[in-house]
């Protein structure tokens, strides 16, 4: 019987369609996230949300490398690192962000599912006493966030999955480990969650409140905390296996 399980895991998720795939194997450098723009939309990524008051550019906050992802995402030869400061702020914004949206002519609605790995480094960590918005979708309706969330007082290490208002999934995240997602939109929705190279179980079942779309946002950003202009040195989270399917879902990282 297990082999039989096994097989038709294998068919399910050999079956599945990639509908984006926003792995960094095209990229050869951080350079390569400065090609994008408005008027010449290439690779698999929207590069425009970033700390852009003092001539920066994507590059300034994106580093490429393998030692930014997950060891068990062997079809992905590196990952890439998202950093921010004091000076990411987005066209003089409060928020301090750097992000990553997909570049896809594909409108990534209805029954799909979401894939992100990502990590919390020991190096560079956030602080949780802010909010940190750290993957979602520009409506808000299923966001992974890290800290203490806005308007709220106190420390909060917790690393977490919101949607409509409400936690489906959250535990104190150890530094250094990487946390493996799968978002499913459209109805009915649901999450599945693992650490390292662990399949992913599913832990929730119902509505994210959304169906997707391709104003998906990977990277960090950073909410004030009680209207305080924001002082702070270098923050990373790391970030790799980001693709979306149309099935299955692919269970292992």
């Amino acid at each position: 019987m297990k082999a039989f399980a096994a097989l038709v895991s294998f068919a399910t998720a050999a079956s599945a369609a990639v509908l984006w795939d926003g792995r960094f194997n095209n990229y050869t450098t951080a350079a390569d996230f400065d090609k994008w723009s408005w008027s010449n939309q290439v690779g698999q990524y929207q590069t425009y949300i970033y700390g852009n008051l003092h001539g920066e550019t994507a590059s300034s906050w994106l580093t490429l490398g393998s030692q930014y992802k997950n060891p068990a995402t062997t079809a992905e030869k590196q990952g890439v690192k998202v950093k921010i400061n004091a000076s990411s702020t987005w066209n003089g914004g409060p928020v301090l962000r750097t992000e990553l949206l997909p570049q896809t002519t594909n409108s990534l609605t209805g029954h799909l599912y979401f894939h992100v790995s990502l990590q919390i480094p020991t190096v560079n960590p956030p602080d949780p006493a802010y909010e940190h918005q750290i993957v979602f979708w520009e409506g808000h309706y299923a966001d992974i966030k890290y800290g203490q969330l806005s308007g709220q007082n106190g420390v909060a290490d917790t690393l977490q999955v919101i949607t409509g208002g409400k936690s489906i999934w959250s535990v104190q995240p150890v530094k250094g480990t990487w946390y493996n997602f799968i978002l499913k939109v459209g109805s009915p929705g649901g999450l599945w969650v693992s650490t390292g190279s662990d399949p992913l179980q599913k832990v929730y079942t119902g509505s994210l409140n959304g169906n997707g779309g391709t104003d998906w946002h990977i990277g960090a950003l950073r909410l004030p905390l009680n209207g305080v202009t924001q002082q702070i040195t270098e923050t990373d989270f790391y970030y790799s296996g980001i693709y979306v399917e149309d099935s299955g879902p692919t269970t292992q990282p």
